[in-house]
């Protein structure tokens, strides 16, 4: 898997939580690094989303070469998304939300098998009846080259993940319901 990189998206504000979500404890860790362990485990390289603001507190937990901090003008997870591309424009990306610790690596075995046989979408997710989970999906280097032209010219009106899935050339992949833990994320401690 030439060119594929592990993201774990930490660079949202948790209003809800109420503090960082991904420097919250988990076993002898924290979250971000606990996300992180699980996209290891695919034998990938992994880095970090993360805004202006935490990249103090991220750098006792990464490396420097392993924080990306958030730099493309768009609201939301995209923003981290299309930050990490930015970055590493050649790169397919299987994006993480740091919240996601009940993801199981099969889950994200599959996926990625998935992905392999099916060279030609720009994106592959999982779908949820009629909603796809964003995260835990592979973002193509290809596809989000074709999101950043959208930008640059104006013509991407909405910033959401589910959108960009929407208007991308996306393979669905059907949620098991024996898979379905793995797409809980916490607003609030678990």
């Amino acid at each position: 898997m030439d060119k594929f990189l592990g993201v774990v998206l930490s660079g949202g504000e948790s209003k809800r939580m109420g503090r960082d979500k991904g420097l919250l404890p988990i076993h002898d860790t924290h979250w971000a690094k606990f996300i992180e362990q699980k996209l290891l485990a695919l034998q990938i390289p992994v880095v970090v989303s993360v805004n202006s603001m935490q990249v103090e507190s991220y750098s006792k937990l990464f490396s420097a070469e392993q924080l990306v901090v958030d730099t493309v003008a768009v609201e939301g997870p995209l923003k981290g998304l299309l930050s990490v591309h930015q970055k590493y424009p050649e790169c397919d990306l299987l994006l993480m939300a740091c919240d996601m610790i009940e993801m199981e690596t099969s889950t994200l075995n599959r996926l990625v098998q998935v992905y392999q046989a099916n060279p030609l979408f720009d994106f592959c997710v999982y779908q949820q009846a009629e909603f796809a989970e964003p995260f835990g999906g592979i973002y193509t280097s290809d596809g989000l080259k074709n999101v950043m032209k959208k930008l640059a010219c104006g013509t991407l009106t909405k910033f959401s993940m589910r959108s960009v899935l929407d208007t991308g050339n996306t393979k669905r992949v059907v949620l098991e319901h024996t898979n379905r833990n793995s797409f809980k994320n916490y607003n609030s401690l678990p």
